[in-house]
């Protein structure tokens, strides 16, 4: 059945989740799945307009390469100083709610799936970090007062003497607009995700990446990523595909990476393997109320937080959900990146799901694609696969070498770890489509993939 919104467009639920229940009210479908009117309308607008299989073409313009220096001159300026001022009493403050997170998570069964919500021990938890996520709070509002400060100061200036600097401004904000309005971050929700990086990190770990997503990832969402005042902002599509899996089977690859993401404590085996990832990211399973919750990427020395809606939830009945690619076979997470959302860098919609391949990359059929909607500039800095800058180009990069890691942990859960190591295989990326290596199993040379465990730990099963 087909979902009018708004008397505007058309919304044709997933055909890949299994029955979608309850057909809800679109107001309370929104508010349960975490979406907003202006966001979806996008989103259906655009489906079907592409190859979800392959790239977008998307040139880079040298002449922005001069706009790219003064962004990173004004980042200097500006972070630099804020980290050394803000950084120790932050991380001091802290720190007891990552002891506080380790203790209570190290009574949980394992495994455990869901956090309890309403159990005692984790109401106390609560209670416990409560007056030191109110200091958290202060200096997360001292660190965006000053960088909207700086924001300004620094971009004014930029629009008012570079050429067609409002029109550049407008069209940027038009294109902003379908990821302005997205729901709060709730801290309960923050912490049950920082319940499962504690365990997959440990404490000083986690401290440590936590306050530096306060401090610096505000600013290089809003002043290099998205920069109206500098930059002229269009929405970008990116796919990364990763090798098939149809020797696993659909179901248990849906499975084994919930088992891997969202599980919130499992196998110490399991979890010292995850420490290993260069990307580990955590989505927590939402509360019964609602079918998004938010969730944590670990990525490198910086945590970023998502607004994560689970295909496999059901609330009121219901676990209808919209999948904006076309090569899904079956979904499991739609990550959204929200403008409103200060602590990841990137603005888009994001899904995570099991794909089809159809068209152009049947070879990876069954295999994991991350297609990716993210509002960007053609900037080198930002387009670049090469830049040191975490601008979409060089996350379209890092995401084809991280997706083996993956793969191989799903093939050695379920299929054993030395199948999973004799089935290893890489990918050669670059834009449009990214195929896989040539070289099928571990590299002769005895060299081991940086961040995959399984390819430097072939006994271990759990």
């Amino acid at each position: 059945a087909h979902r009018s919104l708004g008397g505007m467009a058309t919304i044709a639920p997933a055909p890949d989740v299994e029955g979608q229940g309850t057909v809800l009210d679109e107001k309370v479908r929104m508010r349960i799945n975490g979406e907003t009117k202006r966001q979806m309308e996008h989103a259906i607008s655009q489906k079907d307009r592409r190859d979800t299989t392959v790239d977008d073409v998307w040139d880079e313009d040298a002449a922005l390469a001069s706009a790219d220096t003064y962004i990173m001159r004004c980042t200097y300026v500006w972070v630099l100083p804020k980290l050394l001022i803000l950084f120790l009493p932050m991380f001091l403050v802290t720190l007891p709610i990552a002891i506080f997170s380790r203790i209570y998570a190290a009574f949980l069964p394992t495994p455990t799936d869901r956090v309890k919500r309403a159990a005692p021990g984790f109401i106390i938890y609560v209670l416990l970090c409560s007056p030191f996520v109110l200091l958290v709070l202060i200096f997360v509002a001292l660190s965006r007062a000053g960088d909207g400060l700086m924001y300004y100061v620094f971009g004014v200036p930029y629009m008012l003497l570079s050429k067609d600097g409002w029109g550049r401004r407008r069209r940027s904000i038009a294109a902003l607009k379908p990821y302005m309005g997205g729901p709060r971050i709730r801290i309960i929700d923050v912490l049950v995700c920082t319940l499962g990086h504690t365990l997959r990190n440990g404490t000083i770990e986690w401290c440590w990446n936590f306050v530096v997503m306060i401090i610096v990832i505000p600013w290089l969402k809003y002043w290099i990523n998205t920069n109206t005042l500098v930059m002229d902002l269009s929405e970008r599509f990116i796919q990364q595909i990763s090798t098939s899996l149809t020797d696993c089977g659909v179901d248990n690859v849906c499975d084994t990476a919930r088992r891997i993401i969202s599980r919130s404590k499992q196998g110490s085996d399991l979890q010292n393997r995850l420490d290993l990832w260069k990307f580990c990211p955590h989505y927590p399973y939402p509360p019964p109320w609602r079918r998004w919750a938010i969730g944590m990427q670990g990525a490198n020395r910086v945590v970023l937080l998502t607004h994560t809606t689970h295909a496999i939830s059901v609330t009121k009945g219901s676990n209808e959900q919209f999948i904006f690619s076309n090569s899904v076979e079956k979904p499991i997470w739609r990550v959204m990146l929200w403008y409103n959302n200060p602590y990841h860098f990137l603005t888009g919609f994001v899904e995570a799901s099991v794909t089809h391949g159809r068209p152009s990359q049947t070879d990876k059929v069954h295999g994991g694609e991350h297609p990716m909607w993210i509002v960007s500039s053609h900037s080198p800095m930002l387009t670049n696969r090469d830049s040191t800058i975490s601008g979409v180009g060089p996350i379209d990069s890092f995401f084809d070498r991280w997706l083996p890691t993956i793969v191989d942990e799903v093939r050695a859960l379920l299929r054993g770890p030395e199948i999973a190591r004799q089935m290893h295989q890489e990918v050669v990326s670059k834009d449009g489509i990214s195929r896989p290596a040539a070289h099928v199993g571990p590299d002769p040379s005895g060299e081991v993939p940086a961040g995959n465990p399984r390819m430097s730990q072939p006994e271990t099963t759990g």
